[in-house]
C-alpha cells in the first residue's frame, strides 16, 4: 500500500508540475544508488518510497504530449487539407448522422507529398458513411486541427483528457471522402465486434414486445452498448443512486466472478480428487477467470472493464497466496499494476470510484465487524445479519464515493443505499446471468436464447418500475455544488478518523485539526460567496456564443445570456459549461436571468439552468423565435411558473444588491416599429443592459449592430452609455462596434466573446483596429478563455483563464 501511494503521489506531481524531466531522471538514478547502498548496509523505507514517487512522476510525462516525436500528426495541424491513411483502433460509434472513431495514422498525403504518420487522431465523419469495424484500414480527407478547451474556472480539461488517451489532434471529414482500404475479419477485435453486433440485433428482435428502454438496458448491461439509454432514463437512475449499474465496471465483473466462484465451488467439492488435494477454492478461483474474461470481451473491453478484470483477477489470485484474506494489499497491488501499465488510469472516473468504493468497504467492514455471525445461530438471525451486512456494505460504498460523485456528477441521491439493495441483487442474480445465458445459447439454440432474454427483460422491467417511480419524488436527490480537492481530502480524513478512532494515538489532535480546517474552508467560501464589498463579472468561454456570470455584492447572482449551440443534443453548453461554473462557485440559486435575444447561441445554454437551478426572475424582450430552443424556453418557464415580466413592464432603472441596472434598449415599443432599428432583425432588438457599482460600469449590448447602436447613441448619448467595460456587440462582427458608438461608450476594456477558429472570423480585423484606435484594451475568449473582472474599492482587476493569453 505505501508503494502504491508513493506512485500515485508521483503521478499527481507529474500533472501539477510537468517538464522537470532531466531533474527527475537524475533523482531516480541517485535514489537507485541510495537503495543499493541501503540494501548493502541496512534496510530503509523512505528512500524506496521516494524512488517509487519519482518513477511515478516520470511515467506520466510521455502522456502529456509536451515533446512529441518527429513525424507525429500533431505537427501537421493547420497545414491545409490532408489525405490521411490509418487503422481504426476502437469500435466506431454512430450518433445521429455522425460517425466517431480513433484513427492510428500511418500515412499522410498532400498533393505529391507523402509523409509517414504517427499518433492518434479523433475522427468525426458526417453521413453518409460505410459500415466500419475496429481494425479496418481507411483513408479520408480533411483538415487536421488542434484539440481546444473551453477554458473556464473549474471547467473540464478536455485537452488533457484527450492527451491522456494519446490523442493530440482531430479531423472532421465528409462521408464521401471516407474509403475503406482493407478489412481483416479474422482479426480478433473484428470478430468480437461482429459477434457483439449480431448478438445486439438478435437481442433487439427477441425483445420487440417490451418497451425500447428494456432492450437498451439489457444491451448496456451485457454488451456495454449504452447508445439506447436516453437522457430521461439516465436522469432517473442518477436520482435513485443506481446509475453505476448502467456502465459495466467492477460491480458487474465482480458479480459474474462471485456467481462463477459459487457455482464452480459447488461443482468441484463433489470431485474427490480435487477435495483430497485441497484445490476446491483455488480451482474455482482459477476457473472463474474464464467467464470474467468472456464477459469483459463481450462488453467491448473498454478501459474501465479492463481495470475491473485486472482487479477481479487479483481478487481471485488472492485465494492462491499464503494470506488470502489480506484484501487491502491485494487491491493495492491491483491498483499498482494498472498504474504501471497505464498511468493515466489514475484520472479515470471509473478507476477513482471503483477503488474508493472497494477501500471504503474493506476498511469499513474491518473497523466495524459487528455483523459477523456464527453457523450455530438460528436461520432468521443469520439471514438478518446477512441483510444488515449488505445494507452496511451499500452504505460504505456510498460514503466512500460521496465526494467523488459530488465532484463529477453534482448529484447526491438520499435513497441510493436503499435503491442499491433492490436494484443490485436483481441485476446480479436475474438480469446479467439470464442475459449472459442467452448470449451463450444464441449460437446453439435461438429458442433458449430468447427464453433467457425474456427472463432478463422482466427483471429489467421490475428495475425500471422501481427506478421511475422512486425518481418522481422531489426529495430523493440533491443537486450539490462542486467540492474542491482540499474538501475531498478533509472528508476522507474525517471518515478515517471516525472508523479508526481507537487506533490513532493522536486522534484528538487529528480530529481538532480536521474540524478546524473544515471550518476555515467554510468561512473562506462563505466570505467569497457573500462578500458585500466585492463584485465579480465573468465572461464565459462558450465558443461561438455569449454567456456572462455576475456575482454581485452579498451573493446576488445574475446570468446575462447562456451561450449554446443550435443542436444541444450534440453539446449542451448549459450542462457542460455554465452549470459546472456555477457549482464551482458554490451557486445553486440564480436570482436573475437576462436573455438579450432568442438566438440559439445566447438562449440554449440557459435551458439546463432553468431546469436544474432555483431561478427567481427572468428578463427578456419576449420576442419569439421559430426554434426548438425557444419552444423549450417557453415550456420550462410555464411549467416551473417562473417570474417572467412582460418587456414593457420591466423597470428601466432599478437597484439590486446595491448595483444599479439600466435597461437602455430596445425601445419599449420596438415590436410596433416597422422600420429603422427593426430592420436589423432580432439582433437589433437585443436587450441592452448597463450595470454600475463603485464607480465601475459594464455595458451588455447583446448582438446589436450599427442601426441599433446609432439609435442608442441618439436616445441616450455618452452620459448614459458611458461604461468602463464593454462586452463587444455581436461577437465583434464588422457590422457592429461603430466609431460613434465606441466614442459614446468610451470603454477602457472590451471583451469579445467568440469561438476558437469560428467560421465567421469574429472578431473582425476592422473591429479590432477600431478598438485599438479608441485606446481600449481588447480581450478575447477564443484566445484567453474566460475573462474575470473583480471590482472592489472603486478599482477593478482583469484576469484571464489561460496563462498564455496574448
Amino acid at each position: 500500500m505505501p508503494i502504491t501511494a508513493a506512485v500515485i503521489v508521483g503521478i499527481l506531481a507529474g500533472i501539477v508540475a510537468p517538464g522537470w524531466l532531466w531533474w527527475a531522471v537524475s533523482a531516480l538514478i541517485g535514489l537507485a544508488a541510495a537503495i543499493a547502498w541501503c540494501v548493502w548496509r541496512r534496510p530503509q523505507v523512505l528512500v524506496p518510497l521516494l524512488f517509487c514517487a519519482v518513477a511515478g512522476y516520470l511515467s506520466i510525462q510521455p502522456w502529456l504530449g509536451r515533446e512529441l516525436p518527429a513525424g507525429h500528426v500533431r505537427h501537421r495541424v493547420d497545414q491545409g487539407k490532408w489525405r490521411v491513411i490509418g487503422r481504426i483502433v476502437d469500435p466506431p460509434q454512430v450518433s445521429g448522422d455522425r460517425l466517431r472513431f480513433v484513427l492510428a495514422a500511418r500515412e499522410l498525403r498532400q498533393g505529391e507529398r507523402t509523409l509517414r504518420g504517427k499518433g492518434r487522431i479523433q475522427v468525426t465523419v458526417r453521413a453518409p458513411f460505410p459500415e466500419l469495424w475496429r481494425g479496418d484500414m481507411v483513408a479520408l480527407s480533411g483538415h487536421l486541427r488542434d484539440i481546444h478547451n473551453f477554458c473556464n474556472p473549474g471547467g473540464f480539461d478536455y485537452k488533457r483528457y484527450m492527451a491522456l488517451r494519446g490523442i493530440h489532434c482531430r479531423l472532421y471529414a465528409q462521408g464521401e471522402s471516407l474509403q475503406r482500404i482493407a478489412s481483416d475479419p479474422k482479426r480478433w477485435a473484428a470478430r468480437i465486434d461482429r459477434f457483439r453486433a449480431g448478438i445486439g440485433e438478435a437481442m433487439a428482435a427477441a425483445l420487440q414486445g417490451h418497451p425500447e428502454t428494456v432492450a437498451a438496458v439489457i444491451q448496456a448491461l451485457t454488451l456495454g452498448d449504452r447508445k439506447g439509454i436516453t437522457d430521461d432514463l439516465r436522469t432517473a437512475f442518477n436520482r435513485t443512486g443506481v446509475s453505476h449499474v448502467l456502465a459495466i465496471s467492477g460491480l458487474h465483473i465482480g458479480m459474474v466472478a462471485a456467481s462463477a466462484l459459487y457455482v464452480l465451488r459447488a461443482l468441484l467439492v463433489r470431485i474427490p480428487v480435487v477435495v483430497r488435494n485441497g484445490c476446491v477454492i483455488r480451482g474455482a478461483a482459477a476457473l472463474s477467470l474464464l467467464p470474467v474474461v468472456f464477459y469483459g470481451l463481450l462488453s467491448g473491453f473498454s478501459p474501465s472493464t479492463q481495470r475491473a478484470v485486472i482487479m477481479t483477477a487479483f481478487f481471485l489470485g488472492g485465494f492462491w497466496v499464503g494470506r488470502p484474506y489480506n484484501w487491502p494489499n491485494v487491491f493495492a497491488v491491483a491498483a499498482l499494476v494498472i498504474l504501471v501499465a497505464f498511468p493515466p488510469a489514475l484520472f479515470s472516473i471509473s478507476f477513482q470510484l471503483s477503488f474508493a468504493a472497494v477501500w471504503a468497504i474493506l476498511l469499513g467492514v474491518k473497523a466495524l465487524p459487528f455483523l459477523t455471525h456464527g453457523t450455530d445461530q438460528p436461520v432468521w438471525r443469520r439471514w438478518g445479519a446477512r441483510s444488515a451486512g449488505l445494507a452496511w456494505v451499500s452504505m460504505l460504498a456510498t460514503i466512500g464515493t460521496l465526494p467523488l460523485v459530488m465532484r463529477y456528477f453534482n448529484l447526491v441521491s438520499w435513497v441510493g443505499p436503499v435503491s442499491n439493495l433492490v436494484v443490485v441483487p436483481l441485476v446480479g442474480t436475474v438480469v446479467v446471468p439470464a442475459a449472459l445465458a442467452g448470449v451463450l445459447c444464441a449460437p446453439l439454440s435461438p429458442t433458449a436464447a430468447v427464453f433467457s432474454w425474456q427472463i432478463a427483460a422482466w427483471g429489467v422491467r421490475a428495475i425500471l418500475w422501481f427506478v421511475e417511480n422512486i425518481s418522481r419524488f422531489e426529495g430523493v436527490a440533491w443537486v450539490s455544488v462542486t467540492p474542491t480537492v482540499v474538501e475531498i481530502v478533509l472528508f476522507y480524513l474525517f471518515v478515517a478518523l471516525l472508523f479508526f478512532w481507537k487506533r490513532v494515538h493522536f486522534r484528538w489532535v487529528a480530529m481538532v485539526v480536521v474540524l478546524m480546517a473544515t471550518v476555515a474552508d467554510g468561512v473562506y467560501w462563505h466570505h467569497r460567496r457573500y462578500d458585500p464589498e466585492r463584485m465579480v463579472v465573468t465572461a464565459l468561454d462558450v465558443g461561438q456564443g455569449s454567456a456572462n456570470l455576475l456575482q454581485l455584492p452579498g451573493g446576488y447572482t445574475v446570468l446575462v445570456d447562456g451561450g449554446g449551440f443550435s443542436d444541444s443534443s450534440v453539446f449542451d453548453v448549459g450542462r457542460s459549461i455554465v452549470a459546472p461554473l456555477l457549482w464551482y462557485h458554490k451557486i445553486k440559486r440564480v436570482d436573475l436571468i437576462v436573455l438579450s435575444h432568442p438566438d440559439s447561441d445566447h438562449l440554449n445554454g440557459l435551458l439546463y439552468i432553468l431546469r436544474h437551478f432555483d431561478v427567481k426572475e427572468i428578463w427578456s424582450n419576449h420576442e419569439a423565435a421559430p426554434t426548438e430552443g425557444y419552444r423549450q424556453w417557453q415550456e420550462i418557464i410555464a411549467r416551473r411558473r417562473l417570474a417572467h415580466t412582460a418587456f414593457e413592464r420591466l423597470p428601466r432603472s432599478s437597484v439590486r444588491a446595491g448595483v444599479r441596472f439600466d435597461i437602455l434598449g430596445p425601445p419599449a415599443d420596438f415590436a410596433a416599429r416597422s422600420a429603422g432599428v427593426r430592420s436589423g432583425g432580432s439582433n437589433n432588438h437585443s436587450l441592452v443592459v448597463r450595470i454600475a457599482w463603485g464607480g465601475i460600469s459594464f455595458l451588455f449590448p447583446g448582438d446589436i449592430e450599427k442601426a441599433a447602436e446609432a439609435d442608442l447613441v441618439a436616445r441616450h448619448g455618452a452620459e448614459r452609455l458611458g461604461s468602463t467595460i464593454l462586452l463587444v456587440p455581436h461577437h465583434g462582427s464588422r457590422n457592429s462596434s461603430s466609431e460613434d458608438f465606441l466614442r459614446a461608450v468610451g470603454p477602457r476594456e472590451a471583451i469579445a466573446s467568440a469561438g476558437w477558429h469560428n467560421p465567421f472570423h469574429f472578431p473582425h480585423p476592422q473591429v479590432i483596429e477600431r478598438y485599438r484606435q479608441a485606446g481600449c484594451r481588447l480581450w478575447r475568449t477564443d484566445h484567453c478563455g474566460a475573462i474575470q473582472i473583480t471590482v472592489g474599492d472603486k478599482a477593478y482587476r482583469v484576469q484571464s483563464c489561460r496563462s498564455d493569453c496574448p
